[in-house]
């Protein structure tokens, strides 16, 4: 876990034990991976289970994070701390033809028309956290807006946040669980930047990943804010903004006020 991040949300005010719905939005020119790694390290560092839903990167690429910075992740799954539904893995199943019958595939309506293209996937989400209904758990989906490049409307993607949302909320005035959902941002995508928009109007935080408006640099890799939702005070209708600038390193997240480093005075 990165000890940047655990004091950065820490002093925000926000306690992830309380749960909720937390958005990171990452750029073309600045990645999230190091934040859900963050969140994956914080949960299994917590006993907290893990269902990992991959749709953008693979289960080994954060694997091979994960042994930077000392934890076994594959270890953990072998265990089930961590439970991963693979959707590029899935996917490919589908589009070449490994498996036969698609009607009860979570991906099966990437080759047949579905009224509810979604429902399979979170059916198989459902089935996975069940096991822990008694327990807080962390759903992470990296990244949600991946779906909309095979063909999932809007529509249907609001209908699939809305249902993992109940997971954590389930029969529960407080949520049981932690809920962290990617997007990829780009706010010339009128789609991606509804799905973002969406999932932030329901959000306790939203991360937010940007590259330097100024360029490439060596010593700073991109903006990070800490976008924060009061939701026991909806009459605030500003959130409270907390601005940093980052760089990545191989076993942290260096943190560091705006304007601070030489290289981008």
């Amino acid at each position: 876990m990165f000890e940047s991040m655990k004091n950065a949300l820490g002093g925000s005010g926000v306690t992830l034990e309380n749960g909720g719905v937390i958005l990171v939005s990452e750029t073309a020119t600045a990645s999230a991976n190091g934040l859900v790694s963050h969140f994956l390290s914080w949960g299994i560092s917590n006993n907290h289970p893990v269902c990992f839903v991959t749709l953008q990167q693979t289960w080994s690429h954060y694997c091979n994070i994960g042994n930077k910075l000392g934890v076994n992740l594959r270890q953990h799954a072998e265990k089930g701390h961590v439970k991963v539904i693979e959707g590029l893995k899935m996917t490919s199943e589908v589009l070449d033809g490994v498996v036969e019958d698609i009607s009860d595939h979570p991906f099966g309506f990437l080759m047949e028309n579905c009224k509810y293209p979604l429902k399979n996937l979170y059916c198989l989400i459902k089935e996975t956290v069940k096991l822990w209904k008694e327990k807080y758990f962390l759903l992470i989906v990296d990244s949600i807006t991946s779906l909309l490049s095979l063909g999932v409307t809007t529509k249907d993607l609001d209908i699939f946040i809305q249902y993992c949302s109940s997971l954590i909320n389930h029969a529960s005035a407080k949520p049981i669980g932690l809920l962290v959902l990617v997007t990829n941002y780009d706010e010339k995508d009128e789609d991606v930047s509804h799905v973002t928009k969406s999932i932030a109007h329901n959000a306790i935080m939203h991360l937010s990943v940007r590259g330097l408006s100024t360029g490439l640099s060596r010593e700073v890799h991109g903006d990070l804010k800490l976008i924060l939702y009061d939701r026991q005070k909806p009459h605030l209708c500003l959130p409270e903004v907390q601005h940093f600038q980052y760089k990545m390193e191989d076993k942290n997240i260096k943190l560091f006020a705006p304007g601070t480093s030489a290289c981008v005075l």
